[in-house]
């Protein structure tokens, strides 16, 4: 990371330098390489001198009349050195006396290029410091969203939870197999759920296994379901952002009625060009006693996971909710599980 950062100061100084150095050069100005390296050497002092002063000052200093006062003492003392520095360098390539290289004509534009890049300085220090805050800003954010993971699935004890539904298979199956059937299937729901990912990603692969299973589960639960249902699956090894899908087809049990057939729901999910491509449609129940309980992570969640993932513009989520109806289409992109 830090070679990065060199590189890419390295690279903004020389694109600098050289473009100072054109207009220089067709402005007749008469420069030369080794007084522009000289020049600008002192020049990139003085903005990393005063970015190093405004960075210390701040740490330091927190009363704001006192950071400002020594902020021009430094900008005072910076600009100083250069001054002296850059007649030093006057000195040497054009061998002249020092006396003779102090006028106000040649004081006054040193310290005016001096004040430039100390603004320059300033100003990248500012920006610097803002854009570390908004990244401290984003780690709290992933860090309270996987606390909250955490918190939801710390609630369940996973073992005494597999304990029970392996000794409820194990008594019902043979009797009423289609009732094992279902808590076998009920099984792996929770335990895909419970499972944890480091990387914040599942197997398109198991997400997919798990919301057939989910939905198993309440089809077998109802003696009418009507539910259109087109779930393609991928050759490519994808993942998928953890919990996303879901948590948008637990909405639609949540909220939706499946037992009329005049009120069909809908659910398609497939792959194109390495993007997922998710919608889905139900009427509502407004008057449900039964609604599924959601695991608490909601919409909102589902919107901070994908902007933090892909940024703003990097997914495509729209929700149309009408008194009597819920439509959802997301977009989003697939990761190649690199392991396969």
């Amino acid at each position: 990371m830090k070679l990065k950062i060199v590189f890419q100061h390295l690279l903004f100084w020389m694109i600098y330098i050289l473009y100072e150095t054109a207009i220089g050069y067709f402005g007749g100005l008469g420069i030369t390489l080794l007084g522009t390296l000289l020049a600008f050497t002192v020049n990139t002092g003085v903005f990393y001198a005063i970015s190093y002063c405004y960075f210390q000052s701040r740490k330091h200093i927190k009363n704001a009349i006192l950071l400002l006062l020594a902020m021009l003492c430094e900008v005072v003392v910076i600009i100083g050195i250069s001054i002296v520095l850059k007649i030093l360098v006057d000195i040497i390539l054009d061998k002249i006396k020092f006396v003779d290289d102090i006028n106000k004509e040649r004081i006054t534009t040193l310290i005016m290029r001096s004040i430039y890049f100390v603004i320059m300085g300033l100003a990248y220090s500012v920006f610097r410091e803002v854009g570390k805050k908004e990244r401290e800003v984003i780690i709290l954010e992933k860090k309270a969203l996987q606390a909250e993971l955490n918190v939801i699935k710390s609630q369940i004890n996973p073992h005494f939870v597999f304990n029970t539904l392996g000794f409820l298979y194990a008594e019902t199956y043979k009797k009423l197999p289609e009732v094992g059937q279902s808590i076998i299937t009920l099984s792996n729901i929770m335990r895909y759920a419970l499972t944890k990912n480091e990387d914040g990603y599942s197997s398109l692969e198991s997400e997919l296994a798990y919301i057939k299973d989910f939905i198993k589960i309440h089809e077998s639960r109802s003696k009418a379901f009507f539910m259109k249902i087109s779930i393609e699956s991928s050759a490519v090894p994808y993942k998928v952002v953890s919990l996303v899908l879901i948590t948008l087809i637990e909405n639609m049990f949540k909220h939706g009625i499946f037992n009329q057939n005049t009120k069909e729901a809908a659910l398609r999910i497939a792959v194109n060009d390495g993007k997922l491509h998710f919608y889905s449609l139900n009427y509502k129940n407004n008057n449900s006693v039964n609604k599924v309980q959601s695991n608490g992570i909601g919409l909102n969640y589902i919107r901070e996971r994908l902007t933090d993932e892909y940024g703003r513009e990097g997914y495509e989520l729209l929700i149309d909710e009408t008194h009597n109806s819920y439509e959802c289409k997301l977009i989003m992109p697939l990761k190649y599980h690199e392991s396969n």
